[in-house]
């Protein structure tokens, strides 16, 4: 199939196909799943007379979004019954959470993200238990497969740490009466055990390889340092090594998790990383709000990405990261929702306004990352740090078509200056609702608003079905007991001193 992909304004991001990557009344134009030539509507149209012409000069083309840290819910914590609490203690909240069928769970948040722009994403997996574990992996992977999206497949794992950082510590603190309880339901791990996970990469590596999986690539995604062995962490470093696998992991996402390091190791979570030899190319940390300035450039230059997550971190309270020095160093930056937008939806150009406008500290001094940067973030940056750069992202020759056509009438609306850069309107003004059309490899997935591959009434149909009764009540359980002695063994931990990046206002 042959498109002319029409808008007023199409985002190439590439500087040698006009100022800031933007042409004016401009078309890509698709044959089969690549982009074959960009540039002036009425050049193109000419050259290409019986391509089918998608959009029109109230639309703005650019390339699709990506969520370059997630762990692939359709339905929230919240959703599901739920609270958001500081991250320590939200995952032992004693209200119940309902089940969810892992295949039609990760589909709704497919076509939810398709809806919103995304084409690309990584699936971070949280695995319900090894028992299960290979099915729901796979069960998921249908699901993106069904989709038609772009995906990053992560397989997650931990092997100790499995209730706080310190279990042993911890557990000691408790009276006698918990301790049992506790420990036979928090000393072991959910995901699978070491020699387990191994077998499954071995095998799932050979199966995408010889099934031709194209819009599909597996990550290995350990949970964090603080979850995982040294020796477990030397292994999956080979295992991406010798099966060209990317990484994707958590790292200081709260303070804690510094606190963690700091006392245990008498070092960073980085410094215990790089001397590991785990700071690589491959590696995308998510969150770093907690780097300190030497960790900073230490990330840089080894060469790892870092995925921003500014939502996830006001509501789960580990604070903000300092995005301007991250830029400032020379790292590769993303975005990602990480499952726990601000709205409980999908909308990546939130995420990105989020990302500009968490960093405008007081006064006129400070540095602040460019609004093009940020577009970066949420789009060509994304490719990169998830493996698809050469494949897919900007809008230029010889690479697939992903891309997506915003309606510009809501964002334009009553009166937008034409001097305006439409990237820095998109930051501003943009939403997912004016995401009107979405292509991945030449294909045509969601078109006038509405999808082609996805039925959303029977989607949200059998999402409601699927949804089974909430297990018994966790008050029933330890964790209404466990909550007070969580609270203090934590707040130990809140008199490690902290110089903070940002300064919002001051007490005198």
């Amino acid at each position: 199939m042959e498109y002319l992909v029409r808008g007023q304004f199409v985002l190439t991001m590439q500087q040698h196909l006009g100022a800031d990557g933007i042409i004016r009344d401009g078309a890509v134009y698709v044959s089969g799943k690549n982009i074959i030539e960009v540039g002036p509507y009425k050049d193109l149209k000419a050259a290409y007379p019986t391509a089918a012409v998608i959009g029109s000069p109230r639309f703005w083309v650019m390339p699709g979004f990506v969520n370059a840290h997630q762990h692939g819910k359709g339905l929230t914590n919240f959703q599901l019954g739920g609270l958001d609490d500081c991250f320590e203690i939200s995952r032992f909240s004693p209200e119940p959470l309902a089940s969810i069928d892992p295949y039609i769970d990760t589909l709704y948040g497919c076509m939810r993200m398709i809806e919103s722009g995304v084409t690309t994403c990584i699936h971070y997996n949280s695995s319900r238990g090894p028992s299960s574990y290979e099915t729901d992996v796979r069960d998921r992977m249908r699901a993106y497969r069904d989709s038609g999206m772009r995906v990053s497949f992560g397989l997650d794992i931990r092997n100790r740490n499995h209730l706080v950082y310190g279990d042993e510590q911890f557990i000691k603190t408790l009276p006698s009466r918990l301790k049992e309880t506790v420990v036979e339901k928090y000393s072991r791990s959910r995901t699978l055990a070491p020699d387990d996970y191994f077998s499954l990469v071995k095998k799932l590596s050979n199966d995408v390889r010889e099934n031709g999986q194209e819009r599909l690539k597996l990550f290995l995604t350990p949970a964090g340092p603080q979850w995982c062995t040294e020796d477990l962490l030397r292994a999956i470093r080979r295992a991406s090594d010798e099966r060209d696998l990317g990484l994707q992991m958590h790292v200081l996402e709260t303070k804690y998790q510094r606190s963690y390091f700091s006392s245990v190791y008498g070092k960073t979570a980085i410094e215990w990383l790089n001397d590991l030899d785990f700071l690589t190319p491959r590696l995308t940390l998510a969150h770093g709000v907690w780097l300190n300035r030497n960790d900073i450039q230490l990330v840089a230059n080894k060469g790892s990405a870092l995925v921003h997550n500014p939502s996830s971190n006001l509501r789960l309270r580990s604070g903000m990261a300092p995005l301007p020095l991250f830029y400032k160093a020379g790292m590769t930056l993303a975005v990602g929702l990480d499952s726990s937008p601000l709205n409980d939806d999908s909308d990546m150009l939130q995420e990105a306004r989020l990302s500009a406008n968490l960093q405008r500290v007081p006064g006129a001094g400070s540095g602040l990352v460019p609004l093009k940067e940020i577009f970066r973030m949420a789009t060509i940056n994304g490719m990169k740090v998830l493996g698809w750069a050469e494949i897919a992202g900007a809008l230029e020759p010889g690479k697939q078509a992903d891309l997506i056509l915003l309606d510009s009438r809501r964002l334009s609306a009553p009166y937008l200056a034409p001097h305006q850069n439409p990237i820095d309107a998109l930051i501003y003004r943009g939403k997912a609702d004016d995401v009107d059309t979405v292509m991945i490899g030449g294909e045509l997935l969601y078109q006038g608003k509405k999808h082609i591959r996805l039925d959303r009434k029977s989607i949200h149909k059998k999402l409601k079905e699927s949804i089974g009764p909430p297990s018994p009540r966790k008050s029933e359980g330890p964790e209404a007991d466990l909550l007070p002695h969580l609270h203090r063994f934590f707040a130990s931990w809140d008199q490690d001193p902290a110089v903070p990046f940002y300064k919002f206002n001051s007490v005198e």
